[in-house]
């Protein structure tokens, strides 16, 4: 019996689909299909990026790219993967190569802040969804131009940093929704001051990312691509020093515990004042001068914003009064743990709803291709707070700042740092 050949096709198709679906508990106790898998790229293998790694080498994760200019370093996260059960990931020194990858859904950029942005802009225009450690970008201008790239492309992103978000306790001081909802109600009144000082778990770090001055520079190790790792920032002699763990302490790179701790401390402070969308228009410090290249020492650090808000960090080094308090405005202050100098003012707020649930969960964000709890802007703020930060103790002097965070005003140097060239061929 001869079949009309479309017949045979339709029945032949049928018959193959028949043959490919496999019940999934033929395929054994936890097996994940590809198309519940979520891909990850790691870019950068040193410590930080243990947090992104590890609970994503097995179950419904799986890392299939890492790269690192430091082929020791990289050699270590592979093996690590291989071990945990997470198999055999691409490795490549050029960052370009794994985020290119086709079943790449996420890119973790777990390098130095000079290459945040540049990672990150490249990884969003290929659609990638971006998970970016802190802070945002080096610099002002950096950041203003990745938030563009990454709202142009509507990729899901975040910034590691997760004090602003739903029952998170901010530091001893009390949950984050809570301290947001008190000031929110307008109980304290205003304008507010917040004082980030050395008290719970606030410390600034000063003495720790310092950098050295005047290293005499020694020969690059053969496992370590210096001219990739200094990348957009201006290329300077290799000293062990200026890199790995000890990079934050040089202003090429990084801009000492301002740019470790600042946006952990400054996003939730930038949530709770309700300052999303607007930025600080003068700044001024009490730091000793700063070496050209290495991060120096600070005590004080005062941003105000034009309604007269203002947020003053205090380092290790600054006189301490204990009984200053965490926020405090005309009506009331408010300390660690939620206590407030009038009780009654925290009863009163508590009359006021409780701000909006914030998504939480990255990973079901990047499945989903939605929004996370805050987004670009929101971290290009609070990075701008550390970057204002850094720039007036690296200057010394009172900056004048627009609050659209464009420039400053009658200050060419620093506008300058607001916006530096890129070295080579990279860009945002």
């Amino acid at each position: 019996m001869r079949y009309p050949r479309r017949s045979f096709l339709r029945k032949a198709a049928v018959a193959a689909l028949g043959f490919t679906i496999i019940p999934r508990h033929v395929l054994g106790r936890g097996f994940v299909p590809p198309s519940e898998t979520l891909n990850h790229v790691i870019v950068g293998c040193g410590g930080i990026s243990e947090m992104h790694s590890e609970p994503r080498m097995t179950g419904k994760n799986r890392i299939v790219g890492i790269c690192d200019v430091d082929a020791q370093h990289m050699q270590k996260k592979f093996d690590r993967i291989k071990l945990a059960g997470g198999g055999t990931p691409m490795m490549a020194e050029d960052f370009r190569e794994v985020i290119a990858l086709p079943d790449a859904d996420v890119v973790h950029v777990c390098t130095p802040p000079h290459w945040h942005g540049v990672i990150a802009a490249m990884a969003a225009r290929r659609g990638k969804a971006v998970w970016c450690e802190k802070p945002l970008t080096r610099t002002i201008g950096e950041g203003i131009a990745l938030s563009r790239v990454v709202q142009q492309t509507g990729v899901p992103f975040r910034v590691n940093t997760w004090f602003r978000l739903n029952r998170t306790n901010y530091y001893g001081v009390g949950p984050a929704r809570e301290i947001k909802r008190v000031v929110a109600s307008g109980v304290l009144g205003g304008p507010l001051t917040v004082r980030l000082a050395p008290v719970g778990g606030i410390q600034w770090k000063v003495n720790l990312w310092t950098g050295k001055p005047d290293l005499k520079p020694e020969p690059v190790p053969a496992h370590l691509n210096w001219d990739m790792y200094c990348g957009p920032s201006p290329l300077i002699p290799y000293h062990p020093h200026r890199c790995h763990g000890s990079f934050r302490g040089y202003w090429n790179f990084d801009q000492g515990g301002l740019g470790d701790m600042g946006q952990h401390f400054l996003d939730p402070v930038q949530y709770f004042l309700g300052k999303d969308n607007e930025s600080p228009v003068t700044v001024e410090c009490d730091a000793p001068p700063q070496d050209a290249m290495a991060c120096g020492v600070w005590k004080t650090v005062t941003m105000t914003y034009k309604d007269g808000t203002r947020i003053i960090l205090e380092s290790e080094l600054a006189e301490r009064n204990p009984e200053n308090p965490f926020l405090e405005g005309p009506n009331g202050k408010l300390f660690a743990g939620m206590r407030c100098s009038r009780p009654e003012l925290l009863v009163k707020a508590a009359e006021f709803p409780l701000p909006e649930y914030q998504e939480d969960d990255f990973d079901v964000c990047a499945r989903e291709k939605r929004p996370f709890g805050y987004g670009v802007n929101e971290a290009f703020r609070s990075s701008t707070l550390v970057n204002l930060a850094a720039l007036c103790v690296r200057l010394g002097r009172k900056l004048n700042f627009k609050s659209d965070a464009s420039g400053f005003i009658g200050d060419d140097q620093a506008n300058h740092l607001h916006s530096p060239a890129l070295r080579s061929n990279w860009s945002i």
